[in-house]
């Protein structure tokens, strides 16, 4: 275990009657990186995007509750985007922060960083929203369009098959839901070749998804009183914005993307093409220039 809260390792820290894990990497201003909180463990992140950022910032890798290295809460109920917002309150004082000088989030982990820079628009000064989950997005058809382009190729239609049939009857172990997420993997991506750079980057030990989460965040987070106002709550944020997006994202659609960027006021949008759900992948060299140049600023 590491020493100081922001000394390199691995770090834990008890709160809200959850031992919370978080990792830190790297050297430089601070960067609050917030995974996501339905079962895939951070690794994804410092193993993807995180050998870049940590060149220049000293990046902090924070698991929600019930994820990866952090332990699961007592109440269920607490497995919501919103509670796990708030859990950024807590790693900002085990940090010993006044506010977070940058905090990134990626899908349903810049759902969570939005809200919590929403909630606490004085904690966040600089705020990187990378193909993010939008709770109230404009309705749309983008995913059913994504859909029927794909569904008669062998992988993506296979992976569209999988998608869909694990809300249907999901899988009750990780075994399961580790086969059916390595399937999906396609679905995220422009060009399929590139599912093998993210599996290399989920081989080390302790990064298989986790079942757990998958099956409590998303059903808590579809309850009416949970639902998370995005877009309508976008004018509180007061932190300088990045929003950039895979033009090809098949998951969170450009519609949700335009839609929040233009909630956010100055919010600077970024559209990757060639680019799907994980633009760091698919496209480092502009994603990583865009990013730093935001971060630099």
């Amino acid at each position: 275990m590491a020493d100081s809260p922001l000394s390199d390792g691995d770090h834990f820290f008890n709160a809200d009657s959850v031992t919370f894990h978080y990792r830190v990497r790297g050297s430089g201003p601070i960067l609050v990186a917030q995974s996501v909180g339905w079962g895939m463990p951070g690794s994804y992140l410092w193993n993807g995007m995180g050998p870049r950022l940590e060149r220049a910032h000293t990046v902090v890798y924070f698991e929600p509750r019930g994820n990866g290295g952090s332990s699961q809460p007592i109440d269920e109920a607490t497995m919501t985007s919103g509670t796990m917002a708030e859990d950024l309150e807590h790693l900002r004082a085990q940090l010993g922060l006044e506010s977070f000088p940058a905090l990134l989030g990626h899908s349903n982990g810049a759902c969570i960083a939005l809200r919590y820079a929403e909630q606490h628009p004085q904690r966040v000064k600089k705020l990187v929203l990378i193909d993010a989950e939008i709770q109230d997005a404009p309705a749309n058809d983008s995913f059913a369009t994504w859909a029927a382009k794909r569904k008669d190729d062998p992988v993506y239609g296979a992976a569209l098959h999988m998608l869909q049939g694990m809300f249907v009857a999901p899988p009750q172990t990780d075994e399961a839901f580790a086969e059916g997420m390595d399937k999906i993997l396609p679905w995220y991506f422009s060009d399929q070749r590139n599912v093998e750079v993210f599996r290399a980057g989920m081989s080390e030990e302790g990064s298989r998804p986790s079942v757990w989460p998958f099956l409590r965040q998303g059903s808590q987070d579809r309850q009416p009183e949970n639902r998370l106002l995005h877009v309508a709550e976008g004018g509180k944020v007061t932190a300088r914005t990045l929003v950039i997006w895979g033009r090809e994202d098949a998951m969170c659609s450009l519609v949700a993307a335009k839609a929040v960027a233009g909630a956010i006021k100055g919010a600077k949008l970024v559209l990757v093409d060639g680019a799907g759900h994980m633009p760091w992948i698919e496209k480092p060299e502009l994603f990583h220039k865009e990013v730093d140049m935001f971060l630099d600023e």
